[in-house]
């Protein structure tokens, strides 16, 4: 089992998917993960572009969805644990 699995971006993907004609100078975008460790406490924060936009401590599993507004451009999503890392580059276009 992987410590860390990035559901959502896809890594490398273009987002909003959408016409090719829109230009969008921001969106607002879903994020999914999750972070598996044995007993625990553990801890994990997640966010985009090098900002922490929230932490948890778990034990055994958690799973998370969020949404939040990120302006055109590259991206890239990190989730880091004590349990493990993952992170994904993605494009708002």
């Amino acid at each position: 089992m992987t410590p860390v699995n990035i559901v959502y971006p896809i890594d490398g993907a273009s987002y909003p998917i959408q016409d090719a004609l829109c230009k969008p100078e921001s969106a607002y975008f879903s994020a999914s993960f999750s972070c598996t460790g044995a007993g625990g406490p553990h801890k994990v924060e997640w966010g985009f572009d090098g900002s922490v936009l929230a932490h948890a401590e778990f034990y055994d599993e958690l799973s998370d969805q969020f949404v939040w507004k990120l302006p055109a451009g590259t991206h890239t999503f990190t989730v880091k644990s004590d349990c493990g890392n993952a992170a994904v580059k993605f494009q708002i276009k």
